[in-house]
């Protein structure tokens, strides 16, 4: 009678854990994040997006690459619950650096399409919470 009462005790218990480890998007605490970039109504075509901890005493902090106005972190690259600053960025017309010709010694600059901001004066934020799919949609004028 015991050991039937332990060995339906260790399957519940096994059956618990493995649903809570699976499907939850969570490594070590971390929550994956993904979403849609659009600039002036149309899917930003390349670019980098970062979050970082608005919380100074949290210094947390990862990104990933916008493609055809998409990205996706997985949760082993993601964040834990919180609030973060998001900054994107996506530089144009940048330094071609030619193969006899040292880095640095290009004299065209690359432009920013992402107004301050967004960018590198955001005060966009976000909260990441943990059971839910922290998908979020940016829509830069």
């Amino acid at each position: 009678m015991k050991r039937g009462l332990f060995l339906r005790c260790g399957v519940a218990c096994l059956g618990i854990v493995s649903l809570l480890g699976c499907g939850s998007g969570q490594a070590g605490g971390k929550l994956a994040i993904s979403g849609t970039v659009k600039l002036k109504g149309q899917p930003l075509d390349s670019g980098t997006i970062t979050f970082s901890s608005v919380d100074p005493q949290q210094q947390q902090m990862t990104g990933g690459q916008i493609k055809n106005g998409q990205f996706s972190i997985p949760a082993e690259q993601g964040l834990p619950p919180g609030k973060y600053r998001v900054r994107i960025s996506s530089p144009v017309g940048g330094p071609t650096v030619k193969p006899d010709e040292a880095p640095g010694a290009a004299t065209t600059v690359a432009q920013e399409r992402i107004p301050p901001e967004w960018g590198s004066k955001s005060t966009q934020q976000v909260e990441i919470k943990a059971g839910q799919k922290n998908h979020f949609t940016f829509e830069i004028p």
